[in-house]
């Protein structure tokens, strides 16, 4: 019974000490940075994803401080990503095609 009683008080506690710190909306809004995408980022994603599973060395390439290449960075290996997996597909369907082997059937 003690326990459950200040289990209470502290999680009210919490909760009442959360609340009582004022947010400033205006600091919030105004950090919209709009997204711009940094070509050479994103073409040094796509041509560094295979090294990225084999040594892992492209995530050394998250250390530039700049924001705008470390985004565009990740959406080319993101891009790399869904390339490699639509020609597995290919590749698959067309292994397929010429045989028995049996695929998404």
């Amino acid at each position: 019974m003690k326990k459950t009683i200040l289990f209470c008080l502290f999680g009210c506690l919490s909760v009442i000490a959360f609340a009582s710190f004022p947010v400033e909306t205006q600091a919030l809004i105004a950090d919209n940075d709009p997204f711009k995408l940094d070509a050479l980022g994103f073409i040094i994603g796509i041509l560094t994803m295979p090294f990225l599973f084999l040594y892992g060395l492209p995530l050394l390439l998250l250390f530039i401080n700049k924001k705008h290449f470390r985004k565009s960075l990740v959406l080319g290996w993101l891009a790399s990503l869904v390339l490699i997996i639509i020609i597995i597909i290919i590749a698959l369907a067309a292994l397929a095609a010429e045989s028995d082997f049996r695929f998404l059937s």
